[in-house]
């Protein structure tokens, strides 16, 4: 049996995502993980990123536990969260819509505003 010399090649991608005209995203069990996390790191308690953001308590923690709301009787099959939220919450815990939708590394993504005078890197 021979032995294949395996290279490993690291790529850096560039993509550049307007999220301007999407209104709500599909919310998923993971997604509310990386807003746990992230919102835990900043040292944050529930109460106290809603009163800086404006986004219920309830709701944020509908975002953290979604297997707790959705697909429940008289409950939504499935969770989403609009863009305006997602932003607020980011811009309070110093991160972009992005790092909560995708998972992994994925390069440097761009998200910017309709406007474009908005951009967010990571």
């Amino acid at each position: 049996m021979s032995m294949v010399e395996r290279t490993k090649i690291s790529v850096n991608m560039n993509i550049n995502i307007d999220t301007s005209p999407i209104a709500t995203f599909h919310w998923n069990e993971a997604m509310g993980k990386r807003l746990r996390g992230l919102r835990e790191e900043s040292n944050y308690s529930r109460r106290e990123l809603s009163e800086r953001t404006g986004v219920s308590e309830a709701y944020i923690q509908q975002l953290e536990s979604p297997h707790l709301y959705a697909g429940r009787s008289r409950k939504p099959k499935e969770l989403t969260a609009s863009r305006k939220i997602l932003e607020s919450l980011c811009l309070i815990l110093k991160t972009n819509v992005a790092a909560l939708i995708w998972d992994g590394n994925v390069g440097n993504v761009i998200i910017s505003s309709e406007e474009g005078n908005n951009s967010l890197t990571f």
